[in-house]
């Protein structure tokens, strides 16, 4: 169980009673300075300073028993505590204790500075090892009157220090008790600093040991060697020669060309909260012997084999990286000439047919060059052609007009665009360019154009615009009326461009009364009758057909 999960709840009245006899001890009084330190009972009771008092802080132990029973030891001190060390005053004494802890770290029982012994005095007698660091093994001390210290400060045992601003402490207190307790920044009852008279440290039971083949290439690895306390923690540096190698902080170094001949070291490191870092290094090994050069996947070729399309080459994987990569494309297997020995290779018409490989070649300083192919493509096939634009056609689909054919956009672009003009569907004979103009075998016809596109390598390709409407031409409507009483008999004779003969349906209206007829021979004859007198407007309508247009025409007609 940890010492945070041991935290006990607030002490009774009755024990925070028996603590406030005090945590203090006093140094002996000056007149007795230089001497043995001790002093009459008398002195003693006279100069005991006030009570200290860790009102906010939780007590995790009190008394020799109680802690004992908790796992919290005392080093040796209920024992001993009838002795004085660096000349404080011996029994439950916060200076004696600390001092024995000094003491039984490994320091002479001499105290390390003149002049009174008075907790008071540790810090600002110690200034040159004193800061606000808190380190296992240090001395937590207080200043007269700060936080829980009375007027002659206070000294204690940092057992564990939890985080920067929590520690655990262990003490003694003048006519009070020994025991362990939790201080907190928070709290304030943070120490005025901690003195480094002989903080534990992380000891080494083991030195790193470094496992693998010194040979470019490979890769050592390392042990962390081993520590106590067992969770520090680690970390690495390696050395080649002695010299510090930049970034290589892992548990393993993989030899790059940079380490050949050199042997090789780790440092490591250890470090954890409460406890000066410590560094050990392992043995050498043995000179970094050359390496290998290795392939370790193929080089592969990604890309459509098509005319105008780009292979690219993944070189592949080696190890160790290759100084330099010198790429051979082949056709067939023989080198295609003019090519460089880029990552690459654009398809030109010269190549239908052949298979296309790539050989790269890697060297580096001090290895044999090492060559690795690709698997050859399938044969270089014919490119295509892609339509960006359709073919159009401009122009007034009417006789006698001239079309004209937008013949679209290709990509890539074409070396060579011809068009075949089509009526219905049907190559018109000597129809070719970008202009038709229709004539009277066009009536009644739709139209449309045929571009083929060719290019060096590439498949032709044949796109049809799309066809107009039918073919027609403008029609020429002449009328004849004869006035009779109340009706009028209308003649129409209706002629084209282009035909010999005109057909369709021709509407006559006039004054409201309308007479439908069918031209014969280009030619219909309607009578209008019960028609009111007058001059009035008349209205031809003439159908249209498949090869004429439509057209209304109007006359004035006097009524008898």
């Amino acid at each position: 169980m940890s010492l945070r999960t041991r935290l006990l709840a607030p002490l009774t009245s009755a024990l925070v009673g028996a603590l406030v006899v005090g945590l203090l001890a006093l140094a002996p009084a000056p007149s007795y300075a230089g001497k043995s330190g001790a002093l009459p009972q008398a002195a003693q009771a006279h100069h005991r300073g006030p009570d200290a008092v860790f009102k906010r802080s939780s007590y995790l132990c009190y008394g020799y028993a109680d802690c004992r029973a908790k796992g919290m030891g005392n080093a040796g001190y209920a024992q001993n505590n009838d002795k004085m060390y660096w000349r404080m005053y011996s029994g439950h004494n916060c200076t004696n204790y600390a001092a024995y802890r000094m003491v039984r770290s490994g320091l002479p029982n001499t105290r390390p500075w003149s002049g009174g012994g008075n907790a008071e005095y540790w810090g600002t007698s110690m200034a040159r090892i004193t800061d606000d660091v808190p380190r296992v093994g240090a001395v937590a001390w207080w200043k007269a009157n700060a936080g829980p210290a009375g007027s002659v400060g206070h000294v204690a045992y940092v057992e564990q220090v939890v985080s920067a601003d929590e520690v655990i402490v262990s003490q003694d207190s003048w006519h009070g008790d020994f025991s362990w307790a939790v201080v907190t920044r928070a709290s304030g009852n943070w120490p005025s600093g901690f003195i480094h008279f002989n903080d534990r440290t992380l000891t080494n039971q083991d030195p790193p040991v470094i496992d693998g083949i010194a040979k470019v290439g490979s890769v050592l690895s390392s042990t962390a060697g081993t520590w106590k306390p067992v969770d520090a923690t680690v970390t690495y540096q390696w050395f080649g020669n002695g010299q510090k190698i930049a970034g290589a902080t892992a548990p393993t170094l993989r030899l790059t060309r940079a380490r050949l001949g050199q042997t090789v070291t780790v440092t490591t490191t250890a470090s954890k909260l409460g406890f000066p870092a410590r560094q050990v290094t392992s043995a050498p090994t043995a000179a970094v012997l050359p390496g290998e050069l290795k392939n370790t996947s193929a080089p592969v070729l990604s890309g459509e084999p098509k005319i105008d399309q780009t292979l690219t080459l993944d070189t592949g994987t080696w190890t160790p990286a290759p100084d330099t990569l010198t790429i051979q494309w082949l056709a067939n297997g023989q080198p295609i000439e003019g090519v460089t020995g880029g990552p690459t290779l654009t398809l030109t018409p010269d190549l239908v047919g052949a298979t296309i490989s790539a050989n790269v070649t890697a060297t580096r300083a001090g290895y044999d060059p090492v060559s690795a192919a690709t698997a050859p493509t399938a044969p270089v096939a014919l490119g295509t052609f892609t339509v960006t634009a359709e073919p159009r056609l401009l122009g007034l689909p009417e006789m006698g007009q001239a079309l004209t054919v937008d013949t679209g956009a290709y990509r890539p672009t074409a070396d060579t665009v011809a068009v075949q003009w089509l009526r219905n569907g049907v190559p018109i004979d000597g129809a070719t360019g970008t202009t038709y103009q229709l004539v009277n075998l066009d009536l009644g016809t739709r139209i449309s154009a045929r571009v083929t596109v060719t290019r060096a390598g590439y498949t032709d390709l044949t796109v049809d615009s799309p066809s107009t409407g039918r073919i027609k031409t403008n029609p020429l409507i002449r009328v004849q009326t004869e006035r009779l009483r109340h009706k009028v008999k209308v003649t129409v004779r209706v002629t084209a461009p282009g035909l010999d003969v005109v057909d369709g349906p021709v509407v006559v209206r006039l004054a409201g009364v309308a007479q439908a007829a069918t031209l014969r021979n280009g030619v219909a004859t309607v009578v209008l009758k019960d028609l009111p007198p007058g001059t009035r407007t008349m209205t031809i309508r003439y159908g249209g057909s498949d090869t004429v247009n439509r057209l209304v025409v109007t006359r004035q007609v006097k009524v008898l």
